[in-house]
C-alpha cells in the first residue's frame, strides 16, 4: 500500500504548473448557510454533536465546518486536527453573543450561536436569494493550493474574506483523557484556514497537510462580516474535481 503523502503528491504532481490544473467553481444563486461545529477530541460531550455533523451532507443549502479546539488538551490527550486559530474564531463568535463564554460542543449557524442545533433539521433552514456572487479559483501545486476569490459588490465595508481546506472520513483511537478508548470519527474536518483577507485581495496559498486524503477533501470560501458575524455567501469545491 502507498502511503498517503506519496499518494497525494502523485496526484497534484501530474498537474502542478499546467494551465489545466486550475479549477473553478461558482457560488450558487440561493444563499448557502454556514454551519460551524467548534468540538475537541478531548471532550467527553463532543461525540454525539461530532456524529451529527458526520451526518450533514454538504450542499448549496448548508455548508459545514467542524473546527477542532486546543483548550482540552491539557487534560492529557492533544487534538491532532486543533489549531489555536480555530479557538480564536470560537472567541470572536462568543464576542458577538449575550453570554461571551466558550465551550465545547458549540454550534453557529450563519455567525451566530445556534443552541437548537440537535433539535432542529438542516434540512428546514430558510431559503434566500445570496446578496453576493462568488468566483472562487483554485490552482493545485505540489503541496500546496493557490486560492482566489472574486465576488459581485457587496454594500459596506466590514465583508471579508475566508479560506478552509476541509477533510471527510478521519478517525482517531483516542488513548487518553476523557474520550480515553473509543474512536471518535470525524467529517467536514477544518486542516487549513486563512482569513480573514479585504475582498479586493483575497488570495492566499494553504499548504496541504501531509497527511491530507485529497480524494475526500474540499476547499471553502465564504464571505463574513466579522463584526456582526453575518455570512453572505458560502462556496465549496471537491478537490477531485481540480485534478
Amino acid at each position: 500500500m502507498r502511503p498517503i503523502g506519496l499518494v497525494l503528491s502523485s496526484l497534484f504532481l501530474c498537474v502542478a504548473g499546467s494551465a489545466q490544473a486550475e479549477c473553478i467553481a461558482q457560488s450558487a444563486p440561493s444563499r448557502t448557510h454556514l454551519l460551524e461545529l467548534f468540538t475537541s477530541e478531548g471532550c467527553s460531550s463532543c461525540p454525539p454533536a461530532d456524529e451529527w455533523l458526520r451526518g450533514v451532507r454538504a450542499s448549496t443549502q448548508v455548508e459545514p465546518l467542524e473546527w477542532h479546539v486546543d483548550y482540552w488538551d491539557s487534560l492529557g490527550w492533544p487534538d491532532r486536527f486543533d489549531d489555536p486559530r480555530y479557538t480564536a474564531r470560537q472567541r470572536e463568535l462568543s464576542a458577538r453573543s449575550a453570554r461571551n463564554i466558550i465551550y465545547t460542543p458549540e454550534v453557529a449557524l450563519d455567525g451566530r450561536e445556534w443552541r437548537d442545533w440537535a433539535r432542529r433539521s438542516v434540512t428546514a433552514l430558510p431559503n434566500a436569494t445570496a446578496p453576493v456572487r462568488l468566483s472562487l479559483r483554485i490552482t493545485p501545486g505540489m503541496r500546496s493550493l493557490r486560492l482566489d476569490l472574486q465576488s459581485t459588490p457587496l454594500t459596506g465595508n466590514n465583508w471579508r474574506a475566508y479560506f478552509a481546506i476541509t477533510e471527510d472520513g478521519l478517525s482517531s483511537a483516542v488513548r487518553a483523557g476523557e474520550n480515553n478508548g473509543v474512536v471518535l470519527r470525524h467529517n467536514h474536518t477544518v486542516r487549513a484556514f486563512a482569513g480573514p483577507l479585504p475582498l479586493d485581495k483575497a488570495r492566499a496559498e494553504l499548504k496541504l497537510p501531509a497527511d491530507l486524503n485529497p480524494r475526500n477533501a474540499a476547499v471553502l470560501a465564504f464571505v463574513q462580516d466579522p463584526a456582526s458575524g453575518e455570512v453572505a455567501q458560502v462556496v465549496r469545491q471537491p478537490l477531485v474535481k481540480c485534478r
